[in-house]
Protein backbone atom coordinates (compact mmCIF):
# COMPACT_ATOMS: atom_id res chain seq x y z
CA UNK A 1 0.00 0.00 0.00
CA UNK A 2 1.62 3.23 -1.11
CA UNK A 3 0.45 6.82 -0.96
CA UNK A 4 -0.47 8.39 -4.26
CA UNK A 5 0.87 11.78 -5.21
CA UNK A 6 -0.82 15.14 -5.81
CA UNK A 7 -4.52 15.00 -6.54
CA UNK A 8 -4.81 11.31 -5.72
CA UNK A 9 -3.13 11.77 -2.35
CA UNK A 10 -5.60 14.51 -1.44
CA UNK A 11 -8.44 12.13 -2.22
CA UNK A 12 -7.10 9.72 0.36
CA UNK A 13 -5.73 7.24 -2.15
CA UNK A 14 -4.09 4.64 0.09
CA UNK A 15 -4.82 1.20 -1.28
CA UNK A 16 -5.27 -2.02 0.64
CA UNK A 17 -2.89 -5.00 0.59
CA UNK A 18 -4.51 -8.03 -1.06
CA UNK A 19 -4.02 -10.09 2.09
CA UNK A 20 -6.28 -7.77 4.10
CA UNK A 21 -8.89 -7.45 1.36
CA UNK A 22 -9.04 -11.24 1.01
CA UNK A 23 -9.29 -11.72 4.79
CA UNK A 24 -12.23 -9.31 5.14
CA UNK A 25 -14.04 -10.59 2.04
CA UNK A 26 -13.72 -14.21 3.21
CA UNK A 27 -15.08 -13.33 6.65
CA UNK A 28 -17.93 -11.11 5.48
CA UNK A 29 -19.29 -12.96 2.42
CA UNK A 30 -21.00 -16.21 3.30
CA UNK A 31 -23.10 -17.11 0.24
CA UNK A 32 -23.00 -16.32 -3.50
CA UNK A 33 -26.39 -14.66 -3.06
CA UNK A 34 -24.97 -11.98 -0.73
CA UNK A 35 -25.41 -8.43 -1.97
CA UNK A 36 -22.17 -6.48 -1.48
CA UNK A 37 -21.27 -2.78 -1.44
CA UNK A 38 -17.74 -1.38 -1.73
CA UNK A 39 -18.26 2.37 -1.12
CA UNK A 40 -14.76 3.55 -2.13
CA UNK A 41 -13.41 0.92 -4.50
CA UNK A 42 -10.45 2.83 -5.99
CA UNK A 43 -8.72 0.63 -8.57
CA UNK A 44 -10.47 -2.46 -7.26
CA UNK A 45 -8.40 -3.99 -4.44
CA UNK A 46 -11.53 -5.12 -2.60
CA UNK A 47 -13.47 -5.91 -5.76
CA UNK A 48 -10.71 -8.34 -6.69
CA UNK A 49 -10.99 -9.96 -3.27
CA UNK A 50 -14.78 -10.13 -3.57
CA UNK A 51 -14.43 -11.75 -7.00
CA UNK A 52 -12.05 -14.35 -5.57
CA UNK A 53 -14.42 -15.03 -2.68
CA UNK A 54 -17.38 -15.49 -5.04
CA UNK A 55 -15.19 -17.89 -7.00
CA UNK A 56 -14.57 -19.93 -3.84
CA UNK A 57 -18.35 -20.09 -3.39
CA UNK A 58 -18.80 -21.22 -7.02
CA UNK A 59 -20.89 -18.19 -7.90
CA UNK A 60 -21.68 -17.65 -11.61
CA UNK A 61 -20.31 -14.53 -13.33
CA UNK A 62 -23.74 -12.90 -13.48
CA UNK A 63 -24.04 -13.11 -9.67
CA UNK A 64 -20.89 -11.02 -9.33
CA UNK A 65 -22.23 -8.41 -11.74
CA UNK A 66 -25.73 -8.33 -10.25
CA UNK A 67 -24.88 -8.60 -6.54
CA UNK A 68 -21.73 -6.48 -6.15
CA UNK A 69 -21.56 -2.70 -6.47
CA UNK A 70 -18.40 -0.63 -6.24
CA UNK A 71 -18.47 3.17 -6.11
CA UNK A 72 -15.52 5.33 -7.15
CA UNK A 73 -15.26 9.07 -7.77
CA UNK A 74 -12.24 9.02 -10.07
CA UNK A 75 -13.08 7.80 -13.59
CA UNK A 76 -9.58 6.44 -14.30
CA UNK A 77 -9.61 4.35 -11.10
CA UNK A 78 -13.19 3.25 -11.77
CA UNK A 79 -12.06 2.03 -15.19
CA UNK A 80 -9.38 -0.13 -13.59
CA UNK A 81 -11.86 -1.50 -11.04
CA UNK A 82 -14.25 -2.61 -13.79
CA UNK A 83 -11.90 -5.47 -14.75
CA UNK A 84 -13.24 -7.66 -11.93
CA UNK A 85 -16.69 -8.11 -13.43
CA UNK A 86 -18.70 -6.26 -10.78
CA UNK A 87 -20.91 -3.24 -11.27
CA UNK A 88 -18.85 -0.07 -10.84
CA UNK A 89 -20.53 3.31 -10.46
CA UNK A 90 -18.32 6.33 -11.19
CA UNK A 91 -19.76 8.91 -8.84
CA UNK A 92 -19.20 10.60 -5.51
CA UNK A 93 -20.22 8.11 -2.80
CA UNK A 94 -22.32 10.60 -0.85
CA UNK A 95 -24.30 11.77 -3.88
CA UNK A 96 -24.81 8.16 -4.96
CA UNK A 97 -25.82 7.23 -1.43
CA UNK A 98 -28.36 10.06 -1.23
CA UNK A 99 -29.91 9.30 -4.61
CA UNK A 100 -29.92 5.50 -4.83
CA UNK A 101 -29.13 3.92 -1.42
CA UNK A 102 -30.41 5.93 1.54
CA UNK A 103 -33.75 4.40 2.54
CA UNK A 104 -33.96 2.61 -0.82
CA UNK A 105 -31.44 -0.23 -0.82
CA UNK A 106 -29.70 -2.40 1.77
CA UNK A 107 -26.83 -4.87 1.54
CA UNK A 108 -25.84 -8.14 3.16
CA UNK A 109 -22.17 -7.16 3.16
CA UNK A 110 -20.24 -3.91 3.09
CA UNK A 111 -16.46 -4.01 2.80
CA UNK A 112 -13.79 -1.46 1.97
CA UNK A 113 -11.10 0.97 3.00
CA UNK A 114 -12.63 4.48 3.24
CA UNK A 115 -10.41 7.39 2.19
CA UNK A 116 -8.54 9.30 4.87
CA UNK A 117 -9.07 13.01 4.14
CA UNK A 118 -9.08 15.75 6.75
CA UNK A 119 -11.86 18.33 6.89
CA UNK A 120 -9.87 21.10 5.22
CA UNK A 121 -9.09 18.91 2.20
CA UNK A 122 -12.61 17.51 1.95
CA UNK A 123 -14.21 19.20 -1.12
CA UNK A 124 -17.01 21.44 0.11
CA UNK A 125 -19.73 20.13 -2.21
CA UNK A 126 -19.10 16.53 -1.14
CA UNK A 127 -18.68 17.54 2.49
CA UNK A 128 -22.03 19.33 2.55
CA UNK A 129 -23.79 16.26 1.21
CA UNK A 130 -21.96 13.95 3.63
CA UNK A 131 -22.66 16.12 6.66
CA UNK A 132 -26.28 16.61 5.68
CA UNK A 133 -26.73 12.85 5.48
CA UNK A 134 -25.01 12.40 8.84
CA UNK A 135 -27.29 14.99 10.42
CA UNK A 136 -30.29 13.16 8.95
CA UNK A 137 -29.18 9.99 10.74
CA UNK A 138 -28.59 11.71 14.07
CA UNK A 139 -24.86 12.43 13.90
CA UNK A 140 -23.19 15.77 14.56
CA UNK A 141 -19.97 16.11 12.51
CA UNK A 142 -17.64 19.05 13.07
CA UNK A 143 -14.51 20.67 11.66
CA UNK A 144 -12.35 17.86 13.00
CA UNK A 145 -14.30 15.16 11.20
CA UNK A 146 -12.26 13.10 8.76
CA UNK A 147 -13.97 11.72 5.65
CA UNK A 148 -13.55 8.08 6.72
CA UNK A 149 -16.12 8.64 9.47
CA UNK A 150 -19.17 9.49 7.27
CA UNK A 151 -18.14 6.67 4.92
CA UNK A 152 -18.31 4.25 7.85
CA UNK A 153 -21.45 5.49 9.58
CA UNK A 154 -23.50 5.91 6.41
CA UNK A 155 -22.40 2.54 5.06
CA UNK A 156 -23.60 0.93 8.28
CA UNK A 157 -27.02 2.52 7.79
CA UNK A 158 -27.29 0.60 4.50
CA UNK A 159 -26.64 -2.79 6.13
CA UNK A 160 -29.38 -5.40 6.42
CA UNK A 161 -30.41 -6.59 9.93
CA UNK A 162 -28.37 -9.79 9.57
CA UNK A 163 -25.50 -8.26 7.63
CA UNK A 164 -21.75 -7.89 8.10
CA UNK A 165 -19.34 -4.97 7.69
CA UNK A 166 -15.61 -5.48 7.18
CA UNK A 167 -13.57 -2.29 6.86
CA UNK A 168 -10.07 -0.93 7.22
CA UNK A 169 -10.41 2.01 9.63
CA UNK A 170 -7.85 4.39 11.21
CA UNK A 171 -7.09 3.33 14.78
CA UNK A 172 -7.95 6.86 15.85
CA UNK A 173 -11.55 5.56 15.97
CA UNK A 174 -10.54 4.19 19.40
CA UNK A 175 -9.53 7.51 20.89
CA UNK A 176 -10.28 10.77 19.05
CA UNK A 177 -13.05 12.96 20.39
CA UNK A 178 -14.68 13.54 17.01
CA UNK A 179 -15.36 9.79 16.79
CA UNK A 180 -17.01 9.55 20.23
CA UNK A 181 -20.49 9.63 18.76
CA UNK A 182 -19.52 6.93 16.26
CA UNK A 183 -18.16 4.68 19.01
CA UNK A 184 -21.45 4.89 20.83
CA UNK A 185 -23.37 4.22 17.60
CA UNK A 186 -21.30 1.16 16.66
CA UNK A 187 -21.71 -0.37 20.12
CA UNK A 188 -25.51 -0.22 19.79
CA UNK A 189 -25.85 -0.91 16.05
CA UNK A 190 -23.86 -4.17 15.99
CA UNK A 191 -24.44 -7.24 18.13
CA UNK A 192 -20.78 -8.19 17.91
CA UNK A 193 -17.78 -6.05 17.00
CA UNK A 194 -14.33 -7.48 16.43
CA UNK A 195 -11.23 -5.40 15.82
CA UNK A 196 -8.04 -6.88 14.45
CA UNK A 197 -5.08 -4.69 15.36
CA UNK A 198 -1.40 -4.86 14.50
CA UNK A 199 1.69 -4.13 16.54
CA UNK A 200 3.52 -3.29 13.31
CA UNK A 201 2.52 -0.54 10.90
CA UNK A 202 1.14 -2.49 7.96
CA UNK A 203 0.82 0.22 5.31
CA UNK A 204 3.95 1.32 3.45
CA UNK A 205 5.14 4.93 3.66
CA UNK A 206 2.51 6.21 6.12
CA UNK A 207 2.52 6.27 9.90
CA UNK A 208 -1.25 5.87 10.26
CA UNK A 209 -2.14 2.91 12.47
CA UNK A 210 -5.19 1.03 11.21
CA UNK A 211 -7.55 -1.59 12.55
CA UNK A 212 -9.78 -4.08 10.78
CA UNK A 213 -13.38 -3.56 11.84
CA UNK A 214 -15.60 -6.64 11.64
CA UNK A 215 -19.18 -5.86 12.62
CA UNK A 216 -22.03 -8.35 12.66
CA UNK A 217 -25.74 -7.82 13.20
CA UNK A 218 -28.23 -10.46 14.26
CA UNK A 219 -25.72 -12.88 15.78
CA UNK A 220 -26.06 -14.80 19.04
CA UNK A 221 -22.92 -13.43 20.71
CA UNK A 222 -22.90 -9.85 21.91
CA UNK A 223 -19.93 -7.71 22.84
CA UNK A 224 -16.54 -6.50 21.72
CA UNK A 225 -13.44 -8.50 20.81
CA UNK A 226 -9.94 -7.21 20.11
CA UNK A 227 -7.42 -9.44 18.35
CA UNK A 228 -3.85 -8.15 18.40
CA UNK A 229 -1.43 -9.53 15.80
CA UNK A 230 2.18 -8.76 14.97
CA UNK A 231 1.63 -7.86 11.32
CA UNK A 232 0.43 -9.09 7.92
CA UNK A 233 2.48 -12.30 8.11
CA UNK A 234 0.73 -13.18 11.37
CA UNK A 235 -2.67 -12.49 9.78
CA UNK A 236 -1.85 -14.74 6.84
CA UNK A 237 -0.54 -17.50 9.10
CA UNK A 238 -3.56 -17.57 11.40
CA UNK A 239 -6.31 -16.55 8.97
CA UNK A 240 -9.90 -16.49 10.31
CA UNK A 241 -8.86 -18.76 13.20
CA UNK A 242 -7.34 -15.69 14.92
CA UNK A 243 -10.90 -14.54 15.66
CA UNK A 244 -12.00 -17.66 17.50
CA UNK A 245 -10.34 -17.46 20.89
CA UNK A 246 -10.49 -13.72 21.58
CA UNK A 247 -12.14 -12.76 24.86
CA UNK A 248 -15.55 -11.12 24.48
CA UNK A 249 -15.99 -7.96 26.54
CA UNK A 250 -19.32 -6.35 27.38
CA UNK A 251 -20.17 -3.26 25.37
CA UNK A 252 -19.81 0.08 27.09
CA UNK A 253 -22.45 2.13 25.32
CA UNK A 254 -20.90 5.44 26.37
CA UNK A 255 -18.76 7.72 24.20
CA UNK A 256 -15.61 6.77 26.14
CA UNK A 257 -12.42 5.82 24.36
CA UNK A 258 -11.99 2.24 23.29
CA UNK A 259 -8.31 1.70 24.06
CA UNK A 260 -9.52 0.00 27.24
CA UNK A 261 -10.73 -2.92 25.11
CA UNK A 262 -7.11 -3.99 24.72
CA UNK A 263 -7.40 -5.09 28.35
CA UNK A 264 -8.73 -8.36 29.70
CA UNK A 265 -12.07 -8.60 31.50
CA UNK A 266 -10.20 -9.06 34.78
CA UNK A 267 -8.20 -5.89 34.17
CA UNK A 268 -11.31 -3.97 33.12
CA UNK A 269 -13.16 -5.13 36.22
CA UNK A 270 -10.37 -3.85 38.48
CA UNK A 271 -10.39 -0.44 36.78
CA UNK A 272 -14.19 -0.27 37.14
CA UNK A 273 -14.00 -1.08 40.84
CA UNK A 274 -11.35 1.57 41.45
CA UNK A 275 -13.37 4.08 39.45
CA UNK A 276 -16.16 3.65 41.99
CA UNK A 277 -13.86 3.73 45.03
CA UNK A 278 -14.46 6.92 47.03
CA UNK A 279 -10.93 6.77 48.44
CA UNK A 280 -9.62 7.62 44.97
CA UNK A 281 -10.08 11.34 44.33
CA UNK A 282 -11.17 12.94 41.07
CA UNK A 283 -8.69 15.45 39.65
CA UNK A 284 -11.44 18.08 39.54
CA UNK A 285 -11.68 17.88 43.34
CA UNK A 286 -7.97 18.66 43.64
CA UNK A 287 -6.99 21.15 40.97
CA UNK A 288 -7.91 23.21 37.95
CA UNK A 289 -6.01 22.61 34.72
CA UNK A 290 -5.71 24.69 31.59
CA UNK A 291 -3.45 25.23 28.60
CA UNK A 292 -0.24 27.15 29.02
CA UNK A 293 0.51 30.49 27.43
CA UNK A 294 0.11 30.82 23.64
CA UNK A 295 2.47 33.53 22.43
CA UNK A 296 1.89 33.29 18.69
CA UNK A 297 5.65 33.33 18.05
CA UNK A 298 7.92 31.69 20.58
CA UNK A 299 11.04 32.65 18.60
CA UNK A 300 10.26 36.25 19.50
CA UNK A 301 8.70 35.99 22.95
CA UNK A 302 10.66 33.10 24.50
CA UNK A 303 14.39 33.82 24.63
CA UNK A 304 17.58 32.91 26.45
CA UNK A 305 19.98 34.91 28.61
CA UNK A 306 22.17 35.87 25.64
CA UNK A 307 19.22 37.45 23.81
CA UNK A 308 18.15 39.25 26.99
CA UNK A 309 21.62 40.75 27.29
CA UNK A 310 21.99 41.65 23.61
CA UNK A 311 18.68 43.50 23.53
CA UNK A 312 18.98 44.87 27.09
CA UNK A 313 15.66 43.39 28.16
CA UNK A 314 16.55 42.54 31.76
CA UNK A 315 13.57 44.53 33.07
CA UNK A 316 11.18 43.29 30.38
CA UNK A 317 11.24 39.53 30.92
CA UNK A 318 9.68 36.99 33.26
CA UNK A 319 10.73 33.39 33.97
CA UNK A 320 9.02 30.79 31.79
CA UNK A 321 9.24 27.07 31.11
CA UNK A 322 9.05 26.43 27.39
CA UNK A 323 9.70 22.68 27.07
CA UNK A 324 8.91 19.65 29.22
CA UNK A 325 12.53 18.48 28.99
CA UNK A 326 13.48 21.49 31.14
CA UNK A 327 11.72 19.85 34.10
CA UNK A 328 13.75 17.01 35.56
CA UNK A 329 12.26 16.49 38.99
CA UNK A 330 8.95 16.83 40.78
CA UNK A 331 9.47 20.51 41.51
CA UNK A 332 11.00 23.47 39.72
CA UNK A 333 13.36 25.07 42.23
CA UNK A 334 15.41 28.28 42.12
CA UNK A 335 18.53 26.17 41.49
CA UNK A 336 16.80 24.37 38.62
CA UNK A 337 15.87 27.64 36.98
CA UNK A 338 19.35 29.11 37.50
CA UNK A 339 20.87 26.04 35.84
CA UNK A 340 18.54 26.43 32.86
CA UNK A 341 19.58 30.06 32.49
CA UNK A 342 23.28 29.18 32.71
CA UNK A 343 22.95 26.41 30.12
CA UNK A 344 21.44 28.83 27.60
CA UNK A 345 17.88 27.51 27.65
CA UNK A 346 15.08 29.73 26.46
CA UNK A 347 13.46 30.43 29.81
CA UNK A 348 12.75 34.18 29.62
CA UNK A 349 9.46 35.57 28.38
CA UNK A 350 9.32 39.02 26.80
CA UNK A 351 6.50 40.82 28.63
CA UNK A 352 6.55 44.59 28.10
CA UNK A 353 3.02 44.88 29.45
CA UNK A 354 -0.20 46.28 28.06
CA UNK A 355 1.45 49.60 27.26
CA UNK A 356 1.16 51.88 24.21
CA UNK A 357 4.14 51.59 21.91
CA UNK A 358 5.32 55.17 22.43
CA UNK A 359 5.25 54.71 26.20
CA UNK A 360 7.60 51.71 26.12
CA UNK A 361 11.31 51.95 26.82
CA UNK A 362 13.70 52.47 23.92
CA UNK A 363 15.01 48.91 24.29
CA UNK A 364 11.50 47.47 24.19
CA UNK A 365 10.56 49.51 21.10
CA UNK A 366 13.70 48.40 19.26
CA UNK A 367 13.03 44.75 20.05
CA UNK A 368 9.41 45.03 18.90
CA UNK A 369 10.52 46.75 15.69
CA UNK A 370 12.93 43.89 15.07
CA UNK A 371 9.99 41.51 15.47
CA UNK A 372 7.98 43.48 12.92
CA UNK A 373 10.89 43.41 10.47
CA UNK A 374 10.65 39.61 10.72
CA UNK A 375 6.86 39.92 10.25
CA UNK A 376 6.08 38.17 13.52
CA UNK A 377 3.24 40.62 14.05
CA UNK A 378 1.44 39.10 11.04
CA UNK A 379 1.10 35.69 12.71
CA UNK A 380 -2.53 34.87 13.42
CA UNK A 381 -2.37 34.94 17.23
CA UNK A 382 -0.32 38.13 17.14
CA UNK A 383 -2.40 40.08 14.65
CA UNK A 384 -5.72 39.45 16.42
CA UNK A 385 -4.42 41.01 19.67
CA UNK A 386 -4.98 44.76 20.29
CA UNK A 387 -1.22 45.07 20.84
CA UNK A 388 0.54 42.22 19.10
CA UNK A 389 3.52 42.37 21.45
CA UNK A 390 1.37 42.04 24.59
CA UNK A 391 0.38 38.45 25.42
CA UNK A 392 -2.46 38.40 27.98
CA UNK A 393 -1.80 36.25 31.03
CA UNK A 394 -4.29 34.51 33.27
CA UNK A 395 -3.57 32.79 36.59
CA UNK A 396 -0.03 31.74 37.44
CA UNK A 397 0.50 27.98 37.73
CA UNK A 398 1.01 26.26 41.09
CA UNK A 399 2.28 23.26 39.14
CA UNK A 400 2.73 21.91 35.62
CA UNK A 401 1.39 18.77 33.97
CA UNK A 402 3.26 17.10 31.13
CA UNK A 403 1.08 17.47 28.03
CA UNK A 404 2.97 14.95 25.91
CA UNK A 405 4.30 12.08 27.98
CA UNK A 406 6.83 9.57 26.71
CA UNK A 407 7.07 7.00 29.51
CA UNK A 408 4.49 8.37 31.96
CA UNK A 409 2.67 11.60 32.92
CA UNK A 410 4.04 13.76 35.70
CA UNK A 411 3.10 16.75 37.85
CA UNK A 412 5.83 19.28 38.73
CA UNK A 413 5.45 21.89 41.47
CA UNK A 414 6.20 25.44 40.30
CA UNK A 415 8.27 26.71 43.23
CA UNK A 416 9.83 29.37 40.98
CA UNK A 417 6.42 30.86 39.99
CA UNK A 418 7.37 30.65 36.32
CA UNK A 419 5.06 31.08 33.36
CA UNK A 420 4.63 28.14 31.01
CA UNK A 421 4.01 27.80 27.28
CA UNK A 422 1.32 25.56 25.84
CA UNK A 423 3.80 22.70 25.50
CA UNK A 424 2.66 21.92 29.05
CA UNK A 425 -0.53 22.42 31.01
CA UNK A 426 -0.78 24.62 34.07
CA UNK A 427 -2.35 23.56 37.36
CA UNK A 428 -3.94 25.58 40.15
CA UNK A 429 -4.77 23.68 43.34
CA UNK A 430 -8.17 24.19 44.89
CA UNK A 431 -8.47 25.92 48.24
CA UNK A 432 -7.37 23.68 51.08
CA UNK A 433 -5.58 21.18 48.81
CA UNK A 434 -1.93 20.52 49.66
CA UNK A 435 -0.15 20.62 46.32
CA UNK A 436 2.96 18.67 47.36
CA UNK A 437 0.79 15.73 48.45
CA UNK A 438 -0.99 15.71 45.08
CA UNK A 439 2.28 15.89 43.11
CA UNK A 440 3.68 12.98 45.12
CA UNK A 441 0.54 10.84 44.99
CA UNK A 442 0.21 11.43 41.24
CA UNK A 443 3.05 8.95 40.65
CA UNK A 444 1.44 5.58 41.28
CA UNK A 445 0.69 2.56 39.13
CA UNK A 446 -3.10 3.01 39.18
CA UNK A 447 -2.96 6.57 37.91
CA UNK A 448 -0.39 5.54 35.28
CA UNK A 449 -2.61 2.66 34.13
CA UNK A 450 -5.65 4.93 33.99
CA UNK A 451 -3.70 7.57 32.04
CA UNK A 452 -3.13 5.10 29.19
CA UNK A 453 -6.91 4.77 28.74
CA UNK A 454 -7.46 8.54 28.95
CA UNK A 455 -4.75 10.03 26.74
CA UNK A 456 -4.29 9.80 22.98
CA UNK A 457 -1.38 8.21 21.17
CA UNK A 458 -0.60 8.56 17.47
CA UNK A 459 2.18 7.32 15.19
CA UNK A 460 5.03 8.72 17.28
CA UNK A 461 4.14 6.82 20.43
CA UNK A 462 3.74 9.91 22.63
CA UNK A 463 0.78 9.96 25.03
CA UNK A 464 -0.97 13.32 24.61
CA UNK A 465 -3.44 14.93 27.02
CA UNK A 466 -5.71 17.90 26.50
CA UNK A 467 -7.02 19.75 29.59
CA UNK A 468 -10.35 17.89 29.44
CA UNK A 469 -8.51 14.58 29.55
CA UNK A 470 -6.33 15.74 32.44
CA UNK A 471 -9.53 16.45 34.36
CA UNK A 472 -10.45 12.76 34.11
CA UNK A 473 -7.44 11.65 36.14
CA UNK A 474 -8.04 9.97 39.49
CA UNK A 475 -5.48 9.94 42.27
CA UNK A 476 -5.44 7.75 45.41
CA UNK A 477 -4.90 10.28 48.20
CA UNK A 478 -5.54 8.08 51.24
CA UNK A 479 -2.28 8.09 53.28
CA UNK A 480 -0.60 10.49 50.82
CA UNK A 481 0.68 12.43 53.84
CA UNK A 482 3.14 9.58 54.45
CA UNK A 483 4.91 10.20 51.13
CA UNK A 484 8.34 11.86 51.19
CA UNK A 485 8.34 14.21 48.19
CA UNK A 486 12.02 15.09 48.59
CA UNK A 487 13.05 11.44 48.35
CA UNK A 488 10.76 10.92 45.34
CA UNK A 489 12.16 14.04 43.66
CA UNK A 490 15.69 12.60 43.91
CA UNK A 491 14.56 9.30 42.42
CA UNK A 492 12.78 11.11 39.60
CA UNK A 493 15.88 13.13 38.73
CA UNK A 494 17.87 9.88 38.61
CA UNK A 495 15.31 8.20 36.35
CA UNK A 496 14.41 5.65 39.02
CA UNK A 497 10.69 5.35 38.37
CA UNK A 498 10.68 1.71 39.56
CA UNK A 499 11.75 2.86 43.03
CA UNK A 500 9.07 5.55 43.04
CA UNK A 501 6.30 3.11 42.12
CA UNK A 502 7.44 0.47 44.61
CA UNK A 503 7.32 3.19 47.27
CA UNK A 504 4.03 4.87 46.33
CA UNK A 505 2.21 1.64 45.53
CA UNK A 506 3.11 0.28 48.95
CA UNK A 507 1.68 3.35 50.71
CA UNK A 508 -1.19 4.38 48.44
CA UNK A 509 -2.39 1.13 46.91
CA UNK A 510 -1.44 -1.61 49.38
CA UNK A 511 -2.02 0.33 52.62
CA UNK A 512 -4.31 3.16 51.47
CA UNK A 513 -6.65 1.10 49.27
CA UNK A 514 -5.97 -2.40 50.69
CA UNK A 515 -5.24 -3.80 47.23
CA UNK A 516 -3.75 -7.26 47.04
CA UNK A 517 -0.36 -8.01 45.49
CA UNK A 518 -2.19 -9.62 42.56
CA UNK A 519 -4.29 -6.48 41.97
CA UNK A 520 -1.21 -4.25 42.06
CA UNK A 521 0.51 -6.56 39.57
CA UNK A 522 -2.58 -6.33 37.37
CA UNK A 523 -2.36 -2.52 37.40
CA UNK A 524 1.32 -2.68 36.60
CA UNK A 525 0.54 -5.05 33.74
CA UNK A 526 -2.10 -2.67 32.36
CA UNK A 527 0.35 0.21 32.36
CA UNK A 528 3.15 -1.83 30.79
CA UNK A 529 0.86 -3.37 28.18
CA UNK A 530 -0.69 -0.09 27.07
CA UNK A 531 2.47 2.00 27.18
CA UNK A 532 4.32 -0.80 25.38
CA UNK A 533 1.83 -0.66 22.49
CA UNK A 534 2.36 3.03 21.86
CA UNK A 535 6.11 2.91 22.42
CA UNK A 536 6.30 0.24 19.72
CA UNK A 537 4.93 2.89 17.33
CA UNK A 538 7.71 5.26 18.40
CA UNK A 539 10.39 2.68 17.68
CA UNK A 540 8.95 1.92 14.23
CA UNK A 541 9.09 5.60 13.29
CA UNK A 542 12.84 5.89 13.84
Amino acid sequence: MKPMEGYDKLRGGYYTPDQIADFLAEWAIRTPADSVLEPSCGDGSFLGAISRRFGQLNAPAEALRENVIGIELDDAEAGKAAQYGTTVICEDFFTCYENTIDGKKQFDVIVGNPPFIRYQNFAENYRQTAFSLMNKHGFHPNRLTNIWLPFLTLSCQALKPGGRVGMVIPAELFQVNYAAETRQFLSTFFDELTFVTFKQLIFDDIQQEVVLLLGERGCAKQGMKVVELEGLADLMKQGPSCLENAEVKPFDHSKDKWVKYFLSNEELDLLHRLHDDSRVVNATDLYEVNVGLVSGENDFFVINQEAVNIHQLQRSVQPIISRSEQLKGLRLTADDYSNLVTSGKRVFFFAPGNVEFNDLSEEQRKYIQMGEENEFHKNYKCRIRPKWYHVPQTWRADAFLIRQAHLYPRMILNDEHALVTDTLHKVRFLEGVQGPLVAAAFLNTYTFALSETIGRSYGGGVLTFEPGEMRKFRIPMNMAERLDLQKMDCWQRNGEIAKILEYTDSILLRDGLALSEHEIRLLHGIWRKMSGRRMTRKNQNK
